[in-house]
């Protein structure tokens, strides 16, 4: 997505396409979004980087720089800086040179070796166990004033918006694909189950100990079993109907 200076962040219903395969892939995405977004807004070029928090506690961090994204992972693990405090959900949190705020004490000194003078850290507010937090660095002293910060946070309100999307459609697919897998997983055992019927004249749930015991035996998931059974026929296993449309 091209970054127009003209966008109007506060508008709402504005989104941004980071729809990705994977929690990290979105995330990549969004930082690479956020970072000319918020240099538009400050009228100065900024590094930063896109933290997300599986349900899990599985953490990952998205960067423009190597140097944004050792800071943040730093931040993060001695839980000392912005960036674990926007994971936490608090509220925008901003630090420039001039910060007189004595949290911030021993963070300052990393900052500085990072090449860094100014940075603010932004919550994303998400769903379904998910936490994430933007941050944002900037190697100029106090980048982050009052107007900039403000107009930061209202794009950090349509990133957090952007990202449950791009979370929810990628749940999405993946509940669509395993359901898809399940389905056919149930017909090949099914078909193997209607064979074992023919050939034994014994009801269902007979061939369906059959199919268990030799998965049993053989160390093999029951539809392993079920379509090696299959292969055996003329013509070999017989296509779904889920694999035919996928």
């Amino acid at each position: 997505m091209m970054i127009d200076q003209q966008v109007d962040w506060r508008v709402s219903g504005v989104l941004l396409d980071i729809r990705g395969h994977s929690e990290a892939a979105s995330a990549c995405a969004l930082a690479q979004i956020a970072a000319p977004a918020v240099s538009d807004i400050a009228g100065s070029e900024v590094e930063g980087t896109v933290t997300i928090v599986r349900p899990d506690g599985t953490p990952f961090t998205a960067a423009t720089t190597d140097a944004a994204g050792d800071l943040s992972r730093w931040d993060q693990l001695a839980g000392r800086g912005p960036t674990s405090r926007a994971l936490g959900g608090r509220l925008t949190i901003i630090l420039n040179d001039h910060s007189l705020d004595k949290r911030w004490d021993g963070y300052q000194a990393v900052l500085r070796a990072a090449g860094f003078r100014s940075a603010v850290a932004l919550p994303l507010p998400l769903e379904r166990g998910y936490r994430a937090a933007l941050t944002v660095y900037s190697a100029e002293t106090n980048m982050f004033t009052p107007v900039v910060a403000s107009q930061a946070l209202a794009f950090s309100e349509v990133a957090a918006r952007s990202l449950v999307l791009a979370l929810q459609v990628r749940a999405g697919l993946a509940q669509s694909a395993d359901l898809r897998a399940a389905m056919a997983s149930r017909t090949a055992v099914n078909i193997a189950c209607g064979v074992l019927m023919g050939q034994n004249r014994c009801s269902y749930e007979a061939a369906f100990q059959i199919l268990t015991l030799a998965s049993s035996q053989r160390n093999l998931t029951i539809r392993d079993v079920a379509e090696g059974m299959l292969r055996t026929l003329p013509g070999g296993v017989p296509p779904t109907h889920f694999q035919q449309r996928a």
